[in-house]
């Protein structure tokens, strides 16, 4: 009954409203050289549906839906067999309000539920969502959406953007599960989005995220999450570089993950870019053998506007172990 009544309403706003409709799908062909692989095939990655509308001067409102895979894992004969199941669900990403303070130095407030601030920047500089999350959002450090209240603002004389967000901790796919909170800042200097205009940026961004533990005795206390990231990038003459270093503190594990990550790309021409992807991930920088990376080469193909077609190959490299090699081939399509 839900899902009927939202589907009403998203139907209704859109037919009377004045506001304006997107979409984006990701989807790709994978062939994997590992003897024990058995994933090849084709694969529907993320489905997103956008509605935004102003609804008065300084108040607007965006809604998102995403669609993707959700993975099931089934254990049997203690653990020795173990099979993957994936199913396709629909989240709702966006239901937010922005209402722009008047006063160039007030900023925006945003209500509801809301994209992230801790790679936001980022995933706009790397720009290629649809072949590789950002490195943060691809290792987990935090969701790329959360329900909550954020504020934001600039400082045009210096160049400065800051973000200061108030939200539940659990992202856009879990209910909430304590009384903690998480709070996020930002603080960038430059141009935010060089996936569309020339400039650099510098940036850093951090969170706290306490939750509660079980401690000897029955009694519980409570432990911090924390991320750290610093990140940097540049746009210009059709080349776009960025590079970031990010820090995953869990106090109550005593579990510090790290990540650097370089990207590149440069267009050739207006159907054709190059790119390449490189980050390096290490699960607990106090353990030996438990890092990796992970290199992508791509080219991708513009036949026209909304598509684009991306042959690429990706080797992952491990500390121990042996590596991988996949050749894929990601396409997006987007109105």
């Amino acid at each position: 009954m839900k899902k009927i009544l939202l589907s009403v309403l998203l139907i209704v706003s859109v037919y009377y409203g004045q506001g304006k409709i997107s979409g984006v799908t990701y989807f790709d062909y994978t062939y994997d050289l590992s003897e024990c692989a058995n994933d090849d095939g084709f694969s529907l990655n993320r489905a997103y549906f956008t509605y935004e509308q102003e609804l008065s001067k300084g108040i607007s409102y965006k809604f998102q839906t995403d669609v993707g895979q959700l993975e099931v894992f089934d254990s049997f004969l203690d653990d020795v067999v173990t099979t993957q199941k994936t199913q396709y669900v629909a989240y709702l990403k966006n239901a937010k309000v922005d209402w722009v303070l008047p006063g160039d130095l007030f900023g925006k407030v945003t209500i509801g539920l809301q994209g992230m601030n801790i790679f936001n920047v980022t995933e706009k500089t790397w720009g290629f969502r649809f072949l590789q999350k950002s490195a943060m959002d691809k290792y987990k450090f935090s969701s790329s959406a959360d329900m909550g209240i954020g504020y934001s603002g600039d400082l045009s004389n210096y160049n400065l953007h800051y973000s200061v967000m108030y939200t539940n901790g659990s992202g856009y796919k879990n209910s909430e599960n304590d009384k903690h909170k998480k709070i996020s800042t930002q603080i960038v200097y430059g141009e935010k989005k060089l996936v569309k205009k020339d400039g650099i940026n510098l940036g850093t961004s951090f969170s706290i995220e306490p939750y509660d533990t079980e401690a000897d005795g029955g009694n519980s206390t409570t432990k911090n999450k924390t991320v750290m990231a610093f990140f940097g990038g540049y746009a210009g003459n059709g080349l776009r570089l960025g590079g970031e270093f990010d820090v995953h503190t869990d106090a109550g594990t005593d579990v510090t993950q790290q990540i650097i990550a370089a990207y590149a790309s440069y267009k050739i021409s207006d159907k054709f870019e190059a790119l390449v992807w490189l980050d390096m991930y290490d699960q607990d920088i106090d353990t030996s053998n438990n890092a990796a990376t992970d290199l992508i080469i791509a080219t991708n193909y513009h036949p026209g506007k909304g598509l684009t077609i991306s042959p690429n190959i990706r080797i992952n490299i491990p500390e121990e172990g042996d590596s991988s090699t996949q050749f894929m081939m990601n396409f997006e399509f987007k109105f």
